[in-house]
């Protein structure tokens, strides 16, 4: 029986991972199509911040400046915390770590809702020819060794067809349907609690005053109460851990948390039926398989962290951008299938490693301890950046930064140079195609890089500094620890795949041509 519609690419989630994972795949030419049950976006931002390592990955798909443009008012805001917003602060911080990351990323932190991101992706991903299905659902699949056959719903009319793909991505978030089929259980604390989340409308200047605040912490009604500015107007977040109750009871709660007994809030809808408190459970938890023949978890669906520190998004955001290179390799004849076993063995990993930076740096907030183990959480930063693929990136021993020097696995440093006479950051030389970068006297990993491209019949760029690219204070030569006739091989995601092992020799076209077949998963 034939399928309705026949695409390589079904993701199934249209929220941030989902979005991202169109976007980058259709920017490396594979057709893709996104089914989202829900027609309309939250109004509720549930992530509220992008971090610098996220923001390269927008860079690299050119959306940097259109999530620029979308920032928030909270820029550079304040986290606090109170009994309630209106009582004396305990304790404020800077609501992002003091540390600039300018030093090694071309990229700030930029505040900005879920809500405005996911509008920007949706338009984005539909500009470059994705097939958005919106207020369609997934109602079952099965995969066999030639591709997935996927049947979907629209919830509007009930009208069904069938979707067969080459590959499933299951971006469908932490109660994941797609997940629960494959029957993939989770690892980890498990659910750390239930939270109910609504928008509201009220005017609390009296109340904030003159400060500019990201997030508000409270201790009313209970501890863990949130409360968050939305849009600067006078519409405001409000999360609370209960489990249950209605309009009235949540109205009473806001009165408390504000601690103004005579505030009139008005809770506004989040869905197109009217539906004005959501209920999320919060948890701590990683798939056992991020993988299932033809059918991958990201996001949410792989993993679920508690709200900080913008890890749980950029985690999901991050699997997306691994996964979709690797998948537009194979279904455009440049790889083996081999390569996609690298995305459960690269992300897995580093999704149970943030985990843990999340659950610390949620105890060292709150001071609810759930792993007790007295751990020190890492450096933030090195949390972001310095995770290493192929090494115990599960363990603790994160790069900070300034330690990234080209080292295989990582991602390959930051650095100002110019290329025909503009400014751009190294990083910008990883478009989506991998890069053989070399120094001024690496001609011979050039040539010998592109005739083994060329006889692999695989894509390569390659650049050299002293051609196009210059560097007059030899910053790339320093931050890769690289001699003037070495070269480094970086996959299209901006992961250092291979270096040069010294000098170039009789060898360098065997070396060059291996580091791409291994690169590629295929024969040399």
């Amino acid at each position: 029986m034939s399928a309705d519609e026949t695409v390589p690419v079904l993701v199934v989630g249209g929220g941030l991972t989902g979005l991202s994972a169109a976007v980058f795949l259709r920017r490396l030419g594979v057709p893709v199509t996104v089914v989202e049950r829900h027609r309309g976006i939250l109004v509720h931002p549930r992530a509220r911040t992008v971090n610098p390592r996220t923001q390269e990955l927008f860079r690299q798909a050119g959306l940097a400046a259109d999530v620029l443009d979308r920032r928030n008012v909270n820029t550079g805001a304040l986290m606090i915390t109170a009994e309630t917003l209106a009582g004396p602060e305990r304790g404020r911080l800077g609501g992002e770590p003091a540390e600039d990351p300018a030093e090694f990323s071309p990229c700030p932190w930029v505040p900005v809702d879920q809500d405005r991101l996911e509008a920007l992706l949706r338009e984005r991903a539909a500009g470059l020819g994705a097939r958005l299905c919106l207020g369609t659902a997934l109602t079952s699949f099965e995969q066999d060794a030639g591709g997935v056959r996927a049947l979907v719903v629209d919830q509007d009319t009930g009208a069904e067809r069938t979707v067969a793909a080459e590959y499933l991505i299951a971006a469908d978030g932490a109660d994941s349907p797609v997940r629960e089929r494959l029957g993939i259980p989770g690892e980890g604390p498990g659910t750390l609690g239930d939270t109910v989340t609504l928008a509201f409308e009220a005017d609390l200047s009296r109340h904030v005053g003159d400060r500019r605040i990201a997030v508000c912490h409270v201790d009313r009604p209970v501890p863990g109460t949130v409360i968050v500015p939305h849009d600067g107007a006078g519409r405001w977040v409000f999360s609370v851990p209960v489990t249950r109750v209605d309009v009235a009871e949540a109205a009473d709660m806001i009165r408390k948390a504000v601690g103004d007994p005579d505030l009139e809030p008005r809770i506004v809808p989040q869905l197109q039926d009217g539906t004005r408190l959501l209920h999320y459970r919060i948890g701590a938890v990683v798939a056992e398989r991020f993988r299932d023949g033809r059918v991958f978890l990201a996001g949410d669906a792989a993993h679920a962290m508690p709200p900080v520190g913008a890890l749980g998004s950029g985690t999901g955001i991050q699997d997306a951008h691994n996964l979709a290179w690797k998948l537009a390799a194979v279904l455009n004849g440049h790889a083996g299938p081999g390569i996609l076993d690298g995305y459960e063995a690269e992300r897995r990993p580093v999704a149970a490693f943030t985990l843990r930076q999340a659950l610390l740096q949620m105890r060292d907030r709150t001071g609810r301890d759930v792993l007790g183990t007295g751990e020190v959480a890492a450096p933030y930063y090195a949390a972001v950046f310095g995770y290493r693929y192929g090494g115990d990136a599960a363990g603790p021993e994160a790069f900070p930064p300034e330690r990234l020097t080209g080292q295989v696995g990582t991602r390959a440093p930051h650095a100002w140079i110019r290329r025909d006479g503009r400014r751009i950051s190294t990083l910008d030389l990883y478009r989506g195609r991998p890069v053989l970068v070399a120094g001024p006297e690496g001609g011979v990993w050039s040539a010998s890089a592109r005739t083994a491209a060329d006889r692999l019949g695989v894509p390569l760029d390659v650049r050299r500094f002293g051609d196009d690219l210059h560097d007059p204070g030899d910053v790339w030569g320093e931050g890769h620890r690289m001699p003037p006739d070495g070269a480094v091989l970086v996959r299209p995601d901006g992961f250092v795949s291979w270096r040069s092992p010294g000098r170039p020799t009789a060898e360098a076209a065997d070396l060059a041509a291996g580091a791409l077949a291994d690169l590629f998963h295929v024969g040399s």
